[in-house]
């Protein structure tokens, strides 16, 4: 037995060695959850620099001992900070230009709809609300063929279908919805591939519009009544002297059908001794001359003449001569058609 173990038997460890020992291992195990606790703080502050960006540290650089004194963490900490007031700034812009763009959105008189690649509305303006939105029901998400249309359009026909194959703007005429009528254009929003992924359905109603035409077209429909029941000869002329409209009368006297006065031109049945005083009368009636008392010899499509005398006029749109109007008459039986007294009206192929 050593000399060591004799004294340790007798006076029981007066070197103290258990203790070293015991010393010894604890500060092993301090000394491998320090190395761990290290390693640790080194992974996730290489971790959050990774995510905002940033090289991950290295040992040479920064070895452990500096590596605590230092406070990565702390510093990573402090810039994700100032990253989240960042965001806070951005998100603030953002809402106020979303905001502004929802103002400009809501402000256009007609109904905008933003369609996803299934057809599903991803976002609508107020006027497409009041339109659409039946009862204040919510249209988010539903399809637009079941809300607008209710599917009574041919696939072919479908704006939506339509963008869908050609990738580009189209746009329907006439799109008739629960007694409204609406033009609607549409444009394609692609993604980087090119693909379709969403579009802007413009929806611009002209039910008033539609009403006044078929309204014009009632009173139309009248005076070609009224005109047609004349006895008296009326035509309008244009400007180039193409025949815009002649009456019963006219087509019965002169012999022509509807489909051979559409080619015509006012010049082709003016009888030739006519024509300086007509071209005459043209020029005062452009000029804004007022109503005037002519007569005038046309051509029939037989080839006789046929002396006329009456009243021609030219309208006018926006500063500019749109059509003349001349009714005419035979003269008195027995009494020829002069033009001496103001050239016929036959020229009036003006505006």
């Amino acid at each position: 037995m050593g000399f060591r173990k004799f004294m340790e038997t007798v006076l029981g460890d007066p070197f103290g060695t258990a203790e070293i020992r015991r010393l010894t291992k604890e500060n092993a195990e301090l000394a491998e959850k320090s190395r761990k606790a290290i390693a640790y703080i080194r992974d996730k502050t290489n971790q959050l620099l990774t995510t905002i960006g940033t090289l991950p540290l290295r040992h040479e650089e920064l070895d452990d001992t500096s590596l605590i004194e230092t406070d990565p963490i702390g510093i990573v900490c402090q810039s994700f900070e100032q990253i989240l007031e960042h965001l806070q700034e951005m998100n603030g812009e953002l809402k106020l230009a979303h905001d502004e763009i929802q103002g400009v959105f809501d402000s256009a008189g007609a109904a905008i709809l933003v369609l996803d690649d299934t057809m599903g509305i991803q976002a609508f303006n107020s006027r497409a609300r009041d339109i659409f939105a039946h009862d204040c029901e919510d249209i988010r998400g539903r399809r637009c063929a079941d809300l607008i249309c209710h599917r009574n359009i041919p696939l072919q026909e479908c704006l939506f279908n339509r963008i869908m194959q050609s990738r580009r703007s189209e746009q329907l005429n006439d799109l008739e919805c629960q007694g409204r009528w609406f033009n609607v254009s549409g444009s394609p929003i692609r993604d980087r591939f090119g693909d379709v992924k969403q579009m802007v359905l413009v929806y611009t109603e002209i039910t008033e519009q539609k009403r006044m035409l078929e309204a014009l077209r009632e009173k139309e429909g009248i005076y070609r009544l009224i005109l047609d029941s004349a006895a008296d000869l009326f035509q309008s002329i244009a400007p180039d002297g193409s025949i815009l409209y002649v009456n019963r009368a006219w087509r019965d006297t002169l012999g022509y059908s509807d489909d051979e006065t559409a080619l015509l031109s006012v010049f082709d049945i003016i009888h030739p001794d006519s024509r300086p005083h007509c071209r005459e009368l043209f020029i005062r009636l452009l000029q804004g001359s007022r109503p005037e008392q002519t007569s005038m010899t046309l051509v029939a499509k037989d080839g006789r003449p046929v002396p006329l005398e009456g009243s021609v006029s030219c309208s006018f749109r926006n500063g500019r001569p749109y059509a003349t109007c001349g009714i005419f008459h035979p003269p008195p039986s027995g009494r020829p058609a002069t033009e001496a007294n103001n050239p016929s009206p036959a020229v009036t192929h003006g505006a």
